[in-house]
């Protein structure tokens, strides 16, 4: 039925639109989930599956499909992450079970991570052409770029940040409560998603530099600039410090490299720019000084408070963690765990997160979980190793591309949500996905 009615080719179309509309969606949808919530009752909570039920759907057309899933999908599926990705799998269940985590809980606290394997499963069954790839390469330059000038927009009118109530904010001023956000929740996230989109296009150029035209130079320069100068007015500093981390980090590593040592040059002029712009904004900005004012103040600074209370928690448990959704993702927030009561008395009792991705995933998962996220971490990146010394140009641009995100995100997580905002782990999954295929074909046909 499924050959009558949907062909191979067809199917493997029909993932491939799927992907785009994944993408464009993922740029968008928090508007319709969290900023205009208040305004659309009910819609903004089935918007809010919509990712979902694409994802189910495309997996059941790889899953059934006789040419693409079925007998052919264990073959598929193989691939050299497969081992650590499944013993930290089962690590997680044996978790849910030894620490009594309520199961709707412990779903949802894992809800982000499960979406992005099935996307990057689904990957894996996918024939996915060089062409089709640069194009949704341009597709998401184009919303990096609509983002990055509305935020910039929103600069010039001076449009405070969604999100807060009128009473709870601390001054309307820029730097402050006016700072770039898109068409997303925060500035931060948007200044994540600025980054990973940089960073992809850093990677082409360098890569493909001796094939590109002085136009096409210029014009991916100039949309550089733009998603530069958009990252700038997010006044994000942790989307700043990743991007000079990574650059800085890889260029160390690989000095002896005369084409990498570029990328440790760009990190200095980087710094430079960070500095300098970090200090006109103390100067000229009074929304920026303050918010700085508050973050030097220990008392008051939420993350160092939330420092002081994960690691509490930690100690009831340090071997296996406490679970799942039972500390600092938006289930344990959602559910109000009843490790929240080790709080410090000092933190805000709006928060709804916990922004320090690395520190809940230390409290709930424990030294075990850490040790097998970082053989995860070890196998993806032997793996974007080999791609990105291969003769072949889009290999070495994903693997680059994998590698440099890998950095820069693993920086965003010590002050953020980034590891399961899916707005930036999107990115990393998607092209993870995609060069893992490439990977695999490549070995094969070898």
């Amino acid at each position: 039925m499924f050959n009558r009615y949907l062909p191979v080719e067809r199917a493997n179309q029909f993932l491939l639109m799927g992907t785009v509309l994944l993408v464009i969606w993922t740029s968008f949808e928090l508007l319709f989930t969290r900023i205009w919530n208040n305004w659309l009752p009910i819609v903004p909570s089935l918007l809010g599956y919509a990712s979902e039920g694409l994802l189910l759907l495309m997996a059941a057309v790889v899953l059934f499909h006789p040419e693409i899933g079925r007998k052919h999908l264990i073959e598929k599926m193989k691939n050299p992450l497969n081992k650590s990705l499944f013993i930290f799998f089962g690590f997680v269940l044996f978790s849910l079970f030894v620490n009594n985590v309520p199961f709707a809980q412990g779903v949802f606290g894992v809800r982000a991570l499960f979406q992005f394997l099935i996307l990057f499963f689904i990957l894996l069954a996918m024939d996915i052409p060089e062409r089709w790839v640069k194009r949704l390469f341009h597709i998401i330059l184009g919303l990096g770029v609509m983002q990055a000038v509305i935020g910039i927009f929103q600069i010039i009118l001076g449009i405070p940040l969604p999100l807060r109530n009128t009473e709870e904010r601390r001054s309307i001023s820029i730097g402050e409560e006016i700072r770039a956000f898109g068409l997303m929740d925060s500035s931060n996230t948007l200044g994540g998603y600025l980054v990973a989109i940089l960073l992809l296009l850093a990677m082409y150029i360098f890569v493909f530099r001796q094939q590109l035209s002085k136009k096409q130079l210029m014009i991916y320069g100039l949309i550089g600039l733009v998603l530069l100068a958009g990252m700038g007015l997010t006044f994000s500093r942790q989307a700043f410090l990743a991007l000079i981390a990574c650059f800085g980090l890889i260029g160390l590593i690989f000095r002896k490299n005369k084409a990498f040592r570029i990328m440790l040059f760009a990190s200095i002029g980087l710094f430079v720019v960070f500095a300098a712009g970090y200090g006109l904004a103390l100067t000229f900005f009074e929304g920026f000084a303050q918010r700085n004012l508050y973050t030097l103040d220990l008392s008051k600074n939420y993350r160092y408070l939330i420092v002081l209370s994960g690691l509490l928690v930690f100690t009831f448990s340090p071997v296996f963690g406490v679970g799942p959704g039972m500390f600092g993702s938006n289930a344990a927030f959602f559910f109000d765990s009843k490790f929240h009561q080790f709080m410090h008395e000092d933190l805000p009792t709006t928060m709804t997160t916990v922004d320090n991705n690395a520190l809940y995933v230390l409290v709930e998962y424990g030294v075990i979980g850490i040790i097998l996220l970082a053989l995860i971490i070890t196998a993806i990146l032997k793996t974007c190793g080999k791609m990105a010394v291969s003769d072949d140009s889009k290999q070495r641009w994903l693997g680059l591309f994998i590698i440099t995100f890998s950095v820069a995100w693993f920086f965003m997580g010590l002050l953020s949500t980034a590891w399961e905002n899916h707005q930036i782990a999107l990115f990393f999954w998607l092209f993870l996905g995609i060069s893992v295929n490439w990977f695999k074909r490549t070995h094969t046909e070898e």
